[in-house]
């Protein structure tokens, strides 16, 4: 497998031809950032898709004047706002860091490029953006039908470490309850 991570995370998907793998290695820059960095603010246009090699990122939003955390990733998982990397519109979402991260980016309109000349590039692409249609579709289903507790365990083995690593507030916002819910998870009570 490529040693760069992102590469790597489309051959899993699709095998690559050497070319492909260079061009797209090309693209893909690397930043060491602190905890706090805004990867994306609210109103911004997303141009960039990122890939979190080492630390812990989350999207959130503003809803009735409380920050709702809509996702994370952590340790070799991708991060963007979709809605805006694919209409070019103004982003109501936002990326921030959780903690200090290896964060691995690249633009969206490049790979884009890449994909029309490298058709194998293209599938992994589809692919990837597949298996996050079935990431969202798992995670409204998991809200509309799963118990605060049941919902608590999936993020532990969607993001593992994770409740070890992020503000309990944050977790209690992407669980939609409370952090007093999540103590009682926690200690067994619920």
């Amino acid at each position: 497998m490529h040693s760069d991570p992102v590469i790597a995370a489309f051959q899993r998907v699709q095998p690559l031809p050497d070319e492909a793998i260079a061009d797209l290695e090309k693209i893909i820059s690397e930043e060491h950032l602190r905890k706090g960095t805004e990867l994306l603010r609210i109103g911004q246009v997303a141009r960039n898709m990122f890939f979190i090699r080492n630390g812990l990122a989350r999207v959130y939003y503003h809803r009735q004047d409380k920050e709702v955390t809509d996702y994370f990733a952590i340790d070799g998982q991708f991060i963007g706002a979709v809605p805006s990397l694919i209409t070019q519109q103004p982003s109501h979402k936002a990326i921030h860091l959780v903690e200090d991260s290896d964060v691995l980016m690249f633009p969206v309109k490049a790979l884009d490029e890449l994909c029309a000349r490298h058709h194998d590039l293209e599938r992994a692409s589809r692919r990837m953006a597949l298996f996050g249609m079935l990431q969202g579709q798992e995670r409204i289903e998991s809200l509309r039908f799963h118990s605060a507790a049941e919902r608590y365990a999936l993020l532990e083995r969607t993001y593992p470490g994770i409740t070890n690593r992020c503000p309990l507030h944050y977790i209690a916002s992407y669980l939609n309850t409370t952090p007093v819910s999540i103590s009682r998870i926690r200690a067994g009570v619920q």
